[in-house]
């Protein structure tokens, strides 16, 4: 089976660098996107692979829950979804997040959750 592949919604380039950083190392297929618009771009071509989206909440040109909308749109609701934000602690989001079947990470857990999230969400052992 060729690596999964996962797109990567994050506006700050530090912040993904630091997400590829982690996420490299576990032989994914790894297309990152700087802003909304760029992620929905990438999901409404359905020639893209992808098998997981982890996207920002606040980013230029629509926003981590726009992006959700375009996949379960042009992707259905059977493709996982990470959200990891600054505002994972609201509880407007954490409800929109249970509300959309999605995990939330807080930023400042990434070193910790994402990695095990996204094994989790792809059904990967280790």
């Amino acid at each position: 089976m060729s690596a999964p592949h996962v797109l990567l919604a994050e506006d700050f380039p530090e912040f993904m660098k630091r997400l590829l950083a982690l996420l490299e190392p576990v032989g994914l297929n790894l297309t990152p996107a700087t802003n909304g618009e760029e992620a929905i771009d990438y999901l409404q071509d359905l020639g893209n692979p992808l098998h997981l989206l982890v996207t920002d909440l606040d980013m230029p040109k629509r926003s981590g829950w726009h992006v959700i909308e375009a996949l379960r749109k042009h992707r259905g609701a059977g493709l996982p979804v990470i959200m990891q934000t600054g505002e994972a602690s609201y509880p407007w989001v954490k409800v929109q997040a249970r509300e959309l079947g999605i995990v939330l990470i807080d930023k400042t857990d990434v070193e910790h959750r994402l990695v095990p999230a996204v094994r989790e969400a792809l059904g990967l052992d280790g």
